[in-house]
């Protein structure tokens, strides 16, 4: 590979190796009524809309709140209308395996979302900055890397898989972040399919939690695990 490859791989290097040691945490809940600490998570919403979502408590899962409408109508025309996040109020650090029992109705969109940073609205609401987004729809996996400069938001489709994934049915997604001789990885995993992605500007230190949008969507539970 020559001089190149070595110096990418010192870089990468030495991006993995900033953090240092760390004791292994872990956080594991379900979603199930009166089974969880709605205290140790906090409502984000996103600088795209103009509304905070919100999380329904059902028997077995939460689901974000969306109008009582058919699937196709939710979709075409109240989209916007149903983006639902929270993130637990701690953070993590360094590699660690992310999963959340879920599903979706009709073709999207549940979601594990990471964010090096939390920001605050001018009504000092938290409001997502700069954070990844690891989706679930009908026809597979988007890895999206969304960016928040000058007050704007923007977004790009960083990864994908592509995979049919059924309404109705719970599938788990996990998402694995490490770092590796190559530099920062995200492995996502779900329904025996696996797809990585990398990007060293992955966050060391990171909140972590689920958003629902688009469309309705259950949450049944979440794990995340420090790997050492």
């Amino acid at each position: 590979m020559g001089r190149a490859g070595n110096v990418s791989r010192a870089l990468a290097v030495s991006l993995c190796c900033c953090t240092g040691a760390v004791q292994a945490e872990e956080y594991s809940t379900t979603f199930e009524r009166g089974k969880w600490d709605t205290g140790a998570w906090i409502p984000v919403k996103s600088p795209r809309f103009d509304y905070m979502g919100e999380m329904l408590q059902m028997d077995d899962h939460i689901t974000n709140k969306t109008p009582d409408l058919p699937d196709d109508v939710l979709l075409r025309k109240h989209g916007a209308e149903v983006y639902s996040c929270i993130m637990l109020n701690r953070k993590f650090t360094g590699d660690s395996l992310i999963s959340s029992t879920m599903s979706f109705d009709h073709r999207m969109a549940p979601l594990i979302v990471i964010a090096g940073e939390i920001g605050r609205n001018a009504r000092g609401e938290a409001e997502h900055r700069e954070h990844y987004e690891v989706v679930l729809f009908n026809e597979g996996i988007n890895i999206w890397h969304h960016t928040y400069r000058n007050g704007r938001p923007a977004w790009r489709r960083a990864a994908f898989l592509e995979a049919e994934f059924l309404p109705g049915k719970r599938y788990n997604l996990q998402v694995r972040l490490s770092c590796t001789k190559h530099g920062k990885v995200m492995t996502v995993t779900c329904d025996g399919r696996t797809f990585g992605y990398a990007d060293n500007n992955l966050p060391d230190s990171y909140y972590a939690g689920i958003i629902g949008c688009e469309g309705r969507n259950r949450f049944y539970d979440f794990k995340i695990k420090q790997q050492p």
